[in-house]
């Protein structure tokens, strides 16, 4: 946006707050906009956000996001649809592998991993030049003299913000239609779950484009310090350093299913601290002792709330096929098994078997017994396929109560039963329905003329509409 219709932005809203106010002097007049009432602050509120709004649909990046998303999503779709099709044939010839066959796994997350992509490395260029243009024009410093706060002015763009992901969600609000209509199953808490994940993503991304701006004084610089995180975040996934709490695994255990109140507090926690850090340093007049106590008294409050949450975990599973649940009866006499858990685990980091073990029990008994420790034996093991010839390389120790058993086994089927044997419970099984799986051929070439044409269509010209000058300003006119 020019700076002229900053500057006609700043002059409508001074008329509207003399307005309400009574006032018909410039109520900015000598840097004081202080007095008002609810009434004239929601309004101003109001028609900033409006204002906020015209700028974002008036961004060029934001279409040609949108173009790619449209893009990028189609390809994963159909691509995906043509694997799964594949994988569905040898499941209808033999049917015993149908289990397998999950929409979830198979074309839901890939699809989404386009999504994914856009968020990371295209969508913190809409929220650095939203952010950031105010600050390069130097319209911040106006804007600051309103009777609004740093927070409302911060609050505004996030709010501003919906409109791209409502866009943004077309596409892939399409995939599950099409896959509907081509006759594919779909579980519905699986897809809250995982738009849930995809929005509180979403969240955290503007949220840190948003903090690299304010830091910053220029906006190439922003998007280099979003770059660094977002691969920072992908290095802790490689090297299996971020111990479960990198954003991308955050997101992850989302897309599998799985509604977690760690998720929620840390994504939610690290948005609201960006945010308030954000808007802590926005004025920039303040002293740079001021901004340093500021900054430390948010960051200290917002650690002691977080902490505090991530003591009391709640999990549920959203998943059909139940994967991150036990049997019910199993779980019930889990969760009695008041006192500590010792399982100590001699296989190698690389081991598959390790792998299997962690997704398949490790992870649940963390997330039932209130009181379980783990050791990771060191097995001197080196390489892929480095196992030592020591006998003890690959078993399983578990000790519970002053009693102790082991076994080389990975399996539910044997461990469970192993576990119950130590609390000296007994455990009758409850009856669950088999997940069946959902095998599916069909082809969606055909959705290729919705993504690559019509969608694209549709942004460029609503880009096209929106951008005529005449159209958005006479709406805010209308507004104020």
């Amino acid at each position: 946006m020019r700076l002229s219709d900053k500057q006609r932005r700043f002059s409508w809203l001074s008329r509207l707050y003399s307005a309400e106010t009574g006032n018909n002097d410039d109520p900015c007049r000598g840097g004081n906009c202080g007095g008002g009432g609810f009434s004239s602050r929601f309004r101003l509120f109001r028609v900033l956000l409006v204002q906020e709004m015209r700028v974002l649909l008036m961004s060029p990046a934001l279409w040609g996001m949108l173009v790619i998303l449209s893009l990028l999503v189609g390809y994963s779709f159909i691509q995906a649809v043509e694997l799964y099709s594949q994988a569905s044939r040898t499941a209808l010839a033999y049917p015993e592998m149908a289990a397998g066959m999950n929409p979830l796994d198979g074309i839901f997350i890939p699809t989404f991993g386009a999504c994914y992509l856009v968020e990371t490395l295209l969508f913190p260029l809409v929220v650095i030049r939203l952010v950031g243009q105010d600050r390069q024009d130097g319209t911040v410093k106006l804007l600051l003299q309103l009777p609004l706060s740093p927070f409302l002015l911060n609050a505004v763009k996030i709010f501003a913000l919906t409109v791209v992901w409502f866009l943004a969600a077309l596409p892939g609000i399409s995939v599950f239609i099409i896959w509907h209509v081509l006759g594919g199953a779909i579980y519905y808490p699986e897809i809250i779950c995982l738009f849930t994940g995809h929005t509180l993503y979403f969240l955290v991304i503007a949220c840190i484009a948003m903090f690299a701006t304010v830091i910053t004084t220029s906006l190439p610089t922003a998007a280099m310090i979003c770059l660094a995180v977002t691969l920072g975040s992908w290095v802790l996934d490689f090297t299996a350093a971020g111990g479960g709490w990198s954003l991308t695994t955050l997101l992850r255990g989302f897309e599998g299913g799985l509604l977690s109140s760690d998720g929620f507090v840390v994504f939610l926690g690290l948005s609201l601290f960006l945010f308030s850090i954000s808007s802590v340093l926005l004025h920039p007049g303040q002293k740079t002792v001021t901004r340093v106590k500021k900054v430390f008294a948010t960051a200290l409050i917002f650690l002691l709330a977080v902490s505090g949450f991530l003591q009391i975990p709640q999990y549920l599973d959203m998943t059909e096929n139940h994967r991150h649940s036990f049997n019910p009866a199993d779980e019930r006499l889990l969760k009695q098994m008041k006192k500590r858990l010792k399982i100590t685990v001699h296989l190698a980091k690389e081991d598959g078997r390790l792998y299997d073990l962690e997704h398949g029990i490790l992870a649940k008994l963390r997330r039932i017994l209130p009181d379980i420790k783990i050791i990771y034996a060191d097995t001197g093991a080196t390489g892929l396929y480095g196992a030592p010839e020591d006998d003890t390389y690959g078993l399983i120790v578990y000790e519970y109560a002053g009693r102790k058993d082991q076994s080389y086994s990975n399996s539910p089927g044997e461990i469970l039963p192993l576990l119950h044997a130590l609390a000296a419970q007994k455990v009758t099984v409850a009856g669950v329905s088999q997940y069946r799986g959902h095998p599916l051929v069909e082809d969606a070439a055909s959705a290729r003329w919705w993504f690559y044409v019509v969608l694209p269509l549709f942004f460029l010209l609503a880009a096209w509409g929106i951008r005529r000058p005449q159209v958005l300003s006479r709406k805010i006119q209308e507004t104020i």
